[in-house]
């Protein structure tokens, strides 16, 4: 059987997409760094030696973490409340290492919430746990992207080695790597590129820096793009010669870091498919195009980031953005694309993925979860901040003052043409944390080309069914 042969994308076309995105958030305010790098050969880089916060791409070092300890002793498959006692009479108390670090525990994605708890100390979350957290979906059922889990890795971490995980993955991982611009602490980082919120009219607003804490395993690293250039090549090494390697080699560790385990979606274009599953604190995907290839996102009030390796090729990329969630793989997505349609002659190609995700059972939703996301679809109507106060998240008017949320809303409400309250008839509750709220409108029919389309006011409820998030679309 013949090996494929997979299209080295056009490096000059890549380069050129990048610079137009470096551009653009010039002049909105903010920065990109950002790196192509061949095994071998020479690197293309911007703001290369700028430190910015990676965010998700953090779970990559936790993962390798864990992978150490493994090596050591640490059995993955030990379930959570009897690594921590503490945590035994806990919904995730029956819940493992190895779910956690494959995204299958069926506790929900909860980025907006985690995202702002860092600095949490291990005691308040073990206290937060007892208050009830919910979880989606039994565990090893399907892929559920969840924070909370990284966060207890790190506890598990801390309680089989008595040393803090910040000291841990700082002596064990970055030190023997030579990642002299990485670390955890941003006042170690006076360089560090701004973070920055972006308002309604597209203003900047400095976002605020977090400390250490419990959830730093799940998005606390910051780093620059040459010493994540090197993370990447040390990953691609990692693969050369996978067989060879004794159990418990750094070598072994990451290799085995990159290997599919849980399947996550399929994404088709009429040029291509690409198959995603999640590894050990990694996305792994096999793309027909360009062959194996690894990568991880990562999302943080004032940062978005992605890096993404292709080891059929020996090409690597990452980009580094300094607004909230910054789209930075759509940014690395696009450049790819485009240097592909430049090197097989398909210059005016755009690829339009379609994307079917692989069925997830959930558990049914609670009355009370239901009541809050009706409650929480409702301010989008008729906001009220004593409805606001009694079901808001933590995270929600630090993402946006309630002032801009309610001026959010009236826009959308006028463009929309919508001025009735939602009912239960209007909502799906597509697991026991996330609701969907349907609902009809005619206010753009004249672009839409429809005498009638749909709006959806999506919610999202935090691990104890606190709002975590309203998003608006149509």
């Amino acid at each position: 059987m013949s090996t494929p042969e997979f299209v080295e994308p056009d490096i000059e076309a890549m380069t050129a997409a990048l610079d137009a995105e470096s551009q653009k958030l010039d002049e909105q305010g903010g920065s990109l760094a950002w790196g192509i790098f061949r095994r071998g050969g020479p690197a293309r880089t911007v703001n290369a030696d700028v430190p910015y916060r990676i965010a998700s791409m953090t779970k990559s070092f936790t993962a390798a973490a864990i992978g150490f300890l493994a090596a050591d002793g640490l059995d993955l498959d030990t379930p959570f409340g009897v690594l921590l006692p503490e945590l035994a009479d806990t919904a995730i108390a029956d819940r493992t290492c190895r779910q956690a670090l494959t995204m299958s525990t069926g506790f929900t994605k909860d980025d907006p919430w985690a995202d702002r708890m860092e600095a949490m100390t291990p005691a308040e979350l073990t206290a937060w746990l007892h208050r009830g957290a919910i979880a989606c979906a039994p565990a090893d059922t399907g892929y559920e992207y969840s924070n909370l889990g990284y966060a207890l890795l790190g506890m598990v971490a801390e309680a089989v080695t008595g040393r803090t995980f910040i000291e841990l993955v700082s002596t064990e991982v970055f030190e023997p790597l030579g990642l002299t611009r990485t670390g955890f602490d941003h006042t170690d980082f006076p360089d560090l590129a701004s973070g920055f919120r972006v308002d309604l009219d597209g203003g900047l607003h400095l976002a605020e820096l977090t400390g250490p804490g419990v959830f730093s395993p799940i998005g606390g690293v910051i780093s620059t793009v040459d010493d994540i250039g090197a993370w990447m090549d040390t990953h691609l090494a990692a693969l050369e010669h996978l067989d060879t390697y004794t159990p418990g080699a750094w070598s072994r560790i990451l290799a085995d870091d990159q290997q599919p385990r849980r399947t996550m979606e399929l994404q088709t274009s009429d040029h291509h498919s690409e198959t995603l599953s999640y590894g050990y604190g990694l996305e792994t995907r096999l793309d027909t195009r360009f062959g194996r290839v690894v990568c991880h996102s990562g999302g943080y009030p004032g940062y978005g980031s992605h890096m993404r390796w292709f080891p059929d090729l020996g090409l690597s990329i990452v980009v580094l953005g300094n607004t909230t969630y910054y789209p930075a793989q759509r940014v690395v997505q696009d450049s790819l694309d485009l240097g592909w349609a430049a090197a097989t002659g398909r210059q005016a190609t755009r690829l339009e993925r379609r994307t079917t995700s692989v069925p997830v059972p959930r558990f049914p939703a609670a009355q009370a979860q239901t009541d809050t996301v009706l409650a929480a679809a409702n301010l989008v109507n008729d906001f009220d901040d004593a409805v606001a106060e009694a079901i808001f998240s933590t995270n929600m008017d630090l993402d946006e003052p309630r002032d801009e949320r309610r001026e959010r809303f009236a826009r959308w409400r006028a463009e929309k043409q919508i001025d009735r309250p939602v009912t239960g008839a209007d909502l799906t509750m597509v697991s026991p944390l996330r609701g969907v709220v349907t609902v009809p409108y005619t206010g753009d029919s004249a672009v839409t080309g429809t005498a009638e389309a749909k709006a959806t006011i999506t919610v999202g409820l935090n691990h104890l069914g606190e709002v975590q998030a309203i998003t608006l679309s149509s």
